[in-house]
């Protein structure tokens, strides 16, 4: 065995290691405290005095957050009991008592590790990284502020439709510039989904991440103290969102699928397939994906298939971590001249010197080329309305045809 190699493979059992600590530890964390707030809510405290003291107080968002904090903490163990209970059912033959701890142990990585790395090292890091770094930018991007707006009611349906702007500029850019992708590529790495998925983040896209939302929101008038509400409330229904199908099969919600962002949706973000790449970046409400096309619901005859466009072992953290940050210094090593070097930074994923053959829009376009039943959406049928309706206005002004010879 050459030594790359075994200093390879020595990692990946340091890595395993460091992941079986990581699991139990968090795991442990996980089920004693639900387990006393269970206990506590029996005496009025825990889990009840988190939803009823907000609302005493007046301060029901809170107890809105308290509650999808419930709801995520309860999914999250139920999820991993049903992955349990499939394990246990999966077949497995006559295996030896070694070699089926070795199958479940790898069942385990595919689905879990990258999760719960992910997570230590984020729980590593100073608390400075999101509400302290905000607060430590704000008093210099309010100066840039146009207004400022109060607390009422509309003005959180306001606040909260920036909020959704701002989550869609930084994901939409996360996915479109290379070197945020790097940021970004480990959340979608994993090639199954579940809800501790919403852990794998890489520690720079939070910076980037805080930034986009205190710049858009605090410019374009959010009150700073909405932040936490919204904040608060984001960050559970983006936890929920990623359940899994076994968890959760169908993830249509029924008709909350035309209001707000449910799991099949996040399925669809989540997806390699041409098709799905590259869509629905709102994290709450479709409003900005509806608006700036990029919306895709998920279509029964094409199933979903998890992960990124690269061949990719899950288990092999450090690959999925940092593998892409690695590929394009070896691009822009290779790249000739000052501007192709820049250009493989800021340009999308796949873009080379040759072409845009290999980027997400190129490879989406092309599958749209013969399949173009599928491209149809709620705003395609409702731009084609509006199109049908100035055609009708130029046919009563008696310029139908030079309008329709223009279009043709």
């Amino acid at each position: 065995m050459s030594s790359t190699k075994k200093l390879s493979k020595n990692w990946r059992i340091t890595e395993n290691v460091i992941f079986v600590f990581a699991f139990g530890f968090i795991m442990y964390s996980l089920i004693s405290t639900y387990g006393l707030y269970v206990y506590d809510s029996i005496k009025g405290k825990g889990y009840i005095g988190a939803i009823i003291d907000p609302i005493l107080s007046h301060q029901y968002y809170l107890s809105i957050v308290s509650v999808i904090i419930i709801l995520n903490s309860t999914c999250v163990l139920w999820e991993m009991v049903l992955f349990i209970i499939h394990l246990s059912k999966q077949e497995s033959g006559n295996m030896h008592w070694f070699d089926r701890y070795k199958f479940i142990f790898k069942k385990v990585l595919v689905n879990y590790k990258p999760s719960f790395l992910a997570l230590l090292i984020y729980q590593l890091l100073p608390k400075l990284i999101l509400l302290h770094m905000f607060w430590i930018w704000l008093p210099h991007v309010q100066r840039f502020a146009l207004f400022t707006v109060n607390l009422k009611w509309y003005s959180w349906i306001y606040a909260y439709l920036c909020w959704e702007l701002s989550t869609w500029v930084f994901h939409f850019t996360s996915h479109r510039v290379r070197l945020l992708w790097c940021f970004h590529s480990p959340h979608h790495a994993p090639s199954e989904l579940n809800m501790t998925v919403n852990w794998v983040h890489f520690i720079a896209e939070v910076y980037y991440s805080t930034f986009i939302h205190l710049i858009v929101c605090i410019v374009l008038g959010v009150n700073p103290l909405m932040f936490i509400a919204i904040m608060g409330i984001d960050s559970a229904w983006g936890t929920f969102v990623h359940i899994s199908e076994r968890a959760l099969k169908n993830g249509h919600m029924g008709i909350l699928q035309y209001l707000i962002i449910t799991p099949a949706h996040h399925r669809v973000h989540h997806a390699k397939n041409p098709l799905y790449v590259d869509t629905n970046f709102a994290s709450v409400l479709p409003f900005w994906d509806w608006i700036f096309g990029t919306l895709q619901p998920l279509k029964e005859e094409v199933k979903v298939d998890y992960g990124i466009t690269r061949d990719l072992d899950v288990t092999n953290f450090s690959d999925l971590y940092f593998g892409e940050l690695l590929l394009l210094w070896r691009d822009i090593k290779n790249a000739e001249g000052i501007k192709n070097k820049v250009l493989y930074v800021v340009k999308p994923p796949g873009w080379t010197p040759a072409g845009v053959t290999e980027t997400a829009s190129a490879l989406r376009q092309d599958f749209l080329k013969t399949n173009p039943a599928l491209s149809v959406t709620s705003r395609n049928r409702f731009l084609t309305a509006i199109r049908s309706g100035l055609k009708m206005d130029k046919l009563e002004d008696g310029d139908a045809f030079v309008y329709i010879s223009k279009q043709e």
